[in-house]
């Protein structure tokens, strides 16, 4: 009896130990070579992902490197020299004419037409646009040959209205003016009242961005810093201005992005940290089938002097390249071929680059900014 009392003890305190040993937390298991390697991919990938904001500019191709400083002084030097040719009569030139010993015929502040001419008493309408002062007054003389006998004309320039340059973006009175008196740069700045001001925390500051300001003349960006101009007083960089000259001196509020060429919405972007080119990409709402995505310019910096980039935007996409890390002012050029050296790249993007600059100006105005 005392025996199956003390096998029952023995098999009771079995059944406690057992009972207690199963109730200690296991230690956890080691993750299997499966999840090892799933989690180093994860690692890897994460590392790929940050690697390609990680650009090394020198890892793309420069295709223009703007002018060093003798090239740039040798250009300006030549911007001074004014041509000394004959003076061009256009619509909107006012001159006082006379004619010797004929005062009824003489004329003051005779103005010529949109269609370019001037009228006169005898022989109306005589087209003089297009023509040298001389030349327009060997016309009239013949003309008045008809009716006096050796007519002498004198043509007296009163003021040139014919000739003209267009400012636009931070100054206080953005627009057309008329060239008059060798009109130079510095001057395009004060006959338009003078670079935009706002007030920040109480204090005046200036809106203007003189760092990316140009000046374009037909398909060319002048060297004309505008740094030089402004701050420092650069007499070689106020050159004089001639007709049809476009200066645009962008916000030092705004930092953007442009991309033009072959995308859905080619514009301006508001710019962001670290923003990449396959992201304004995105922002345009992506390119169209005919874009060469193996030649992608990337325009940095003044559009005077500035530095090309060369990126092949389908290995970017394929993952194959790293991606280009944009700066403020970067524009983005997707063209539909080969591209060509900086000035025709210049020349095929600067229509679309004013359109955008003056549409935003116009937003600007009619939101009263």
């Amino acid at each position: 009896m005392l025996l199956i009392k003390n096998l029952f003890n023995i098999i009771i305190i079995m059944i406690v130990a057992v009972l207690f040993v199963a109730c200690v937390a296991s230690p956890k298991p080691e993750a299997s070579d499966k999840s090892k390697l799933l989690n180093n991919e994860k690692v890897s990938k994460t590392k790929k992902r940050n690697m390609t904001f990680e650009v090394i500019e020198k890892d793309f191709e420069i295709i223009h490197n703007g002018l060093n400083e003798n090239e740039e002084k040798k250009e300006l030097l030549e911007l001074h020299k004014n041509e000394q040719k004959d003076y061009v009569i256009g619509s909107g030139d006012m001159f006082n004419i006379f004619v010797y010993e004929e005062l009824d015929l003489s004329v003051k502040g005779s103005v010529v037409k949109a269609d370019g001419t001037l009228t006169f008493q005898l022989i109306g309408d005589v087209k003089v646009a297009g023509l040298t002062i001389n030349q327009a007054m060997i016309k009239i003389s013949n003309k008045l040959k008809k009716y006096l006998v050796n007519p002498i004309v004198s043509i007296i320039p009163v003021e040139f209205r014919s000739t003209s340059f267009t400012i636009l973006g931070k100054v206080s009175l953005p627009g057309t003016y008329q060239i008059t008196n060798n009109t130079k740069a510095i001057d395009s700045i004060a006959i338009a009242q003078g670079l935009s001001i706002g007030i920040f925390e109480d204090n005046t500051i200036e809106l203007a961005d003189l760092e990316h300001a140009f000046i374009r003349r037909g398909n060319k960006v002048l060297p004309v810093n505008f740094i030089e101009l402004v701050r420092k007083g650069n007499p070689l960089h106020n050159i004089p201005l001639k007709d049809k000259d476009y200066i645009y001196i962008p916000s030092a509020l705004n930092t953007e992005v442009y991309i033009l060429g072959e995308v859905n919405l080619p514009g301006h972007y508001g710019f962001k940290e670290r923003m990449t080119l396959s992201q304004v990409v995105t922002y345009a709402k992506g390119f169209k089938k005919t874009a060469n995505l193996e030649k992608v310019a990337i325009i940095r910096g003044n559009l005077t002097n500035p530095t090309v980039y060369l990126a092949n935007l389908e290995d970017i996409l394929e993952g194959k390249m790293k991606d280009f890390l944009m700066k403020p002012f970067d524009i983005v050029y997707i063209p539909t071929s080969t591209l060509g050296d900086w000035n025709d790249i210049l020349k095929t993007i600067m229509p679309s680059l004013e359109a955008i600059q003056s549409g935003y100006i116009t937003n600007q105005i009619i939101r009263g900014d």
